[in-house]
């Protein structure tokens, strides 16, 4: 069976699926902005495995990575996330047929 959903979709929740990005993402909006040093130090993991969750997260375009001299600051991208989640849920939650009351 193939899904119909648009790719952008997908990413979305196969980004925000995992309990290390979701925690990532609880850090990046308690902070509004924050570098990649101030996440580890938050979430705990190796700086590796932080650049390797924040560049899925950018992918899936959930949050903003923006050069500051020699540090990148992240931010959630609440449009992406309010446009994603709000098509998502219009898909599913459409009226197909009036109702006869």
């Amino acid at each position: 069976m193939n899904c119909a959903c648009p790719k952008k979709w997908l990413n979305f929740f196969k980004a925000v699926h995992d309990q290390h990005r979701q925690r990532i993402l609880d850090v990046i909006q308690s902070h509004k902005e924050i570098n990649a040093n101030g996440i580890v130090e938050k979430v705990r993991l190796s700086q590796p495995t932080i650049s390797h969750h924040l560049k899925i997260l950018c992918d899936a375009s959930i949050i903003h990575a923006k050069k500051v001299g020699k540090e990148v600051i992240y931010s959630i991208n609440e449009t992406a996330i309010n446009d994603c989640c709000g098509g998502f849920m219009r898909k599913f939650t459409k009226k197909t047929h009036k109702s006869s009351f």
